[in-house]
């Protein structure tokens, strides 16, 4: 399952990877990518061995906010 997440707080290429690989490092997690200018994150994750608050939430432990 493909989602796109609203994120705000990154504001560089090096933003985006930090996103990206945190999450690429759970399981359930397929592939995540992150576009700083565009504020937003596309997670392909299997819904049965991960949740969206799971995701929102290391996403913010990243420091960035998870915009509802």
């Amino acid at each position: 399952m493909k989602n796109n997440i609203k994120v705000s707080g990154m504001s560089c290429g090096g933003c985006q990877l930090l996103v990206k690989e945190a999450l690429e490092e759970l399981k359930g997690v397929k592939q995540a990518d992150a576009s700083f200018r565009d504020g937003l994150v596309t997670v392909d994750y299997d819904p049965e061995t991960i949740t969206m608050a799971a995701l929102h939430a290391v996403i913010e432990e990243q420091g960035f906010k998870v915009q509802e």
